[in-house]
């Protein structure tokens, strides 16, 4: 027998002091009734009523047994009111992962405003280049840049992720302005390297890429330092446009050669299918794809 069902039983029971009246409550026979406080006894291994023709009360096991129920129901009871609520409207931890730099100056400047829509929601946003898997992770939503891998995760584009080269003004006043692809391996560059061998900036064109070498003059493994190095003066840079558009609208940096293509890679909101999906998934998936959108 379900054990949860024989402990409300048993709960009714001594609350109306009487299984008959217990059973007339819960629709169940006296028999029935009778048969769960028997199975409760055998499984606790104790007498938990005194009962007579005339009376029912409890013995010492049960009264410590009947405190015990009373804690385990009403438990239950809030957890299935609390569930009931999340189903209801958005509340809860929510955790994101996103790529440093798209996260940074994309999400989070607007989740101050999703907090304001949905207060009840805490958000847990992980900022990282490394791609955080979202079952083992225990991560809801996921923000990736690039080609993705076949997979039962449904992918919803926020456009592409352009980029942009750029340098200082007062970098471009000593050392001149590059008006073609070539003239930038004469120039001081800063750039991201992994390995030790040369880079080359790739430029797309219609009867062929066009690979030009360049020198890294500085070299870092992050986005906004060689930002913060690029405003410095320290030369040439190529970063994401949605690192570098507040400093190019400022004046504080003059982008270079607009006119040439330059690679670009998918955005996407990345999710697992469920058809159990709380409404504080459902609300932050909607919420991305309205303010986290890249122009096209």
């Amino acid at each position: 027998m379900d054990r949860l069902k024989s402990m409300e039983i048993f709960v009714e029971v001594v609350r109306r002091k009487s299984l008959t009246a217990a059973a007339a409550q819960m629709e169940l026979s006296s028999q029935m009734i009778g048969q769960h406080i028997r199975n409760l006894e055998k499984n606790v291994g104790a007498k938990l009523l005194n009962r007579t023709t005339r009376q029912l009360g409890l013995t010492e096991a049960g009264h410590v047994f009947f405190d015990h129920c009373t804690q385990i129901i009403d438990l239950v009871e809030a957890s299935h009111l609390s569930l009931q609520r999340m189903k209801a409207e958005p509340q809860g931890l929510l955790r994101i992962t996103a790529p440093s730099t798209f996260g940074s100056r994309v999400m989070a400047p607007s989740l101050a405003k999703f907090g304001r829509l949905f207060p009840q929601v805490n958000i847990d946003l992980f900022l990282t280049d490394a791609i955080m898997d979202l079952i083992a992770d225990e991560v809801e939503i996921a923000v990736r840049i690039g080609d993705l891998p076949d997979s039962s995760l449904i992918a919803r584009s926020l456009g592409p992720y352009r980029m942009v080269i750029a340098a200082a003004p007062d970098y471009l006043r000593e050392r001149g302005t590059p008006t073609s692809p070539s003239q930038l391996s004469s120039h001081d560059c800063v750039g991201f390297r992994l390995k030790l061998s040369g880079r080359q900036w790739r430029f797309l064109r219609e009867d062929g890429d066009l690979h030009v070498p360049v020198y890294d003059k500085l070299s870092i493994n992050s986005g906004e330092a060689l930002r913060q190095a690029a405003l410095a003066g320290a030369g040439i840079v190529l970063q994401p446009e949605v690192l570098l558009r507040d400093d190019l609208a400022a004046g504080r940096l003059v982008q270079l050669l607009p006119d040439e293509r330059l690679p670009e890679r998918p955005i996407h909101l990345i999710y697992r299918p469920d058809r159990f999906a709380t409404p504080k998934q459902k609300a932050i998936i909607e919420f991305g794809l309205a303010h986290w959108k890249v122009a096209k």
